[in-house]
Formats: structure tokens, C-alpha cells, sequence
């Protein structure tokens, strides 16, 4: 700070503020240059918490219900931060035939998660 500039502030206060650059509004009219506080800031926040992993499953063949019988896997259901594990099971196809799309969580441009129902498909 230069010393004309200091000998404005009439007490040592308001000249260790000044060097400071904590006054930013004007003292009778005199503004003084402030620091600045923050330069070069990155912050990460994720707006939705990803579900956890997987969980492990055994899959018993000799408990299939019959032949034509497809294991649909266990997977997270719910909504972020509020995940609910809906666990595996036996299924039938609707038709006889087809195959089973898990359902999976889909993070979107705007870091929120989606949820992509599970379906049979022809």
C-alpha cells in the first residue's frame, strides 16, 4: 500500500484491514483495492449418489421351477440416495420365447441417475 493512501485511514485498524483487502466499500468516499479471496476453485459435487454395486448371488439350478425357466439377477431398484435391493428369482418368458434386458442405472450430462426398467424382448 502506498503511503500516501495510508495516511487516509485515520487508525492502525482500518490500515491492517486495507492491507488485508478486506475494504471493499468506501471509507468517506475512498474506495480501497481489495485481494482477491478466491483464484482458481474446482468444485465436484454429484447432484445423485450412484447405487452401490452389485450384490453377490448364488444361482441354484436344481431350484428352477421347470425347463423353460430364465434366472432374472437381482438388481438395485428405487431412486438415488434411496436404493432398495429387489433380489434375483425365477422368471418365464411371457411368449416363450425372448430374452431378458436387466434393468441398469444410466448417469445423465447433468450427473443425475436414470433407471432403465428391465424387459423381455422378442
Amino acid at each position: 500500500m502506498n503511503q500516501s493512501f495510508k495516511n487516509l485511514l485515520p487508525t492502525p485498524a482500518l490500515r491492517k484491514f486495507a492491507k488485508m483487502g478486506v475494504l471493499t466499500a468506501g471509507f468517506c468516499g475512498l474506495m480501497v483495492p481489495a485481494l482477491p479471496v478466491l483464484a482458481d476453485v474446482s468444485v465436484n459435487i454429484q447432484l445423485d449418489p450412484a447405487p452401490p454395486p452389485p450384490r453377490h448371488e448364488v444361482m441354484v439350478e436344481r431350484e428352477r421351477p421347470g425347463p423353460d425357466y430364465v434366472w432374472i439377477g437381482g438388481y438395485w431398484d428405487g431412486a438415488p440416495g434411496h436404493y432398495v435391493w429387489a433380489a434375483g428369482h425365477w422368471d418365464r418368458p411371457p411368449h416363450g420365447h425372448g430374452h431378458w434386458v436387466a434393468p441398469a442405472w444410466v448417469k445423465d450430462s447433468n450427473g443425475h441417475y436414470h433407471q432403465v426398467r428391465g424387459e423381455w424382448r422378442d
